[in-house]
């Protein structure tokens, strides 16, 4: 008598979340960017490297990870970003400060995935991925812009 071998098949509990667009993903982008010459010596008399002070100060004005960063900085990091003037007169000053909050919160959800197990972990992604979208087309399409969301890959 023969014995028949079962055969395991691997289900995706969250396959139907598998459709995010890539877009909206947690992807970083790399810049061709060019450094004044002022900027170069400063960080060569202070040993910092240029990369690293524009990757922290993107990190603290989006609030993303940044090792060791406070409140305050984060703080300081988006009022410089306001008295620039980015993004204005589309927001107002109140619009963007609610961005930041909205994006303070996310990274707080972010930093409590610690303990999660793989399966709850990818879960998370993808819902966080999820409303990434939903967040960046939300606020896009606030101001009734006439671009396509497709302008999101040129930024």
């Amino acid at each position: 008598m023969s014995r028949r071998r079962t055969r395991v098949k691997e289900v995706d509990n969250y396959a139907k979340y598998a459709d995010i667009d890539d877009r909206f993903a947690s992807k970083t982008r790399n810049v061709d960017l060019t450094i004044p010459g002022n900027f170069r010596m400063l960080c060569a008399i202070l040993s910092v490297k240029p990369k690293k002070v524009i990757s922290d100060f993107m990190g603290l004005v989006s609030d993303f990870p940044v090792e060791n960063a406070t409140g305050k900085q984060r703080n300081a990091a988006q009022q410089l970003f306001l008295l620039c003037g980015y993004g204005q007169p589309q927001y107002s000053r109140k619009q963007i400060n609610q961005m930041f909050t909205e994006l303070k919160a996310i990274r707080t959800l972010r930093d409590s995935t610690e303990n999660m197990d793989w399966n709850d972990r990818e879960l998370f992604w993808k819902s966080n991925h999820m409303y990434m979208q939903y967040w960046f087309k939300r606020w896009f399409e606030m101001n009734r812009r006439q671009e396509d969301f497709s302008v999101l890959e040129k930024y």
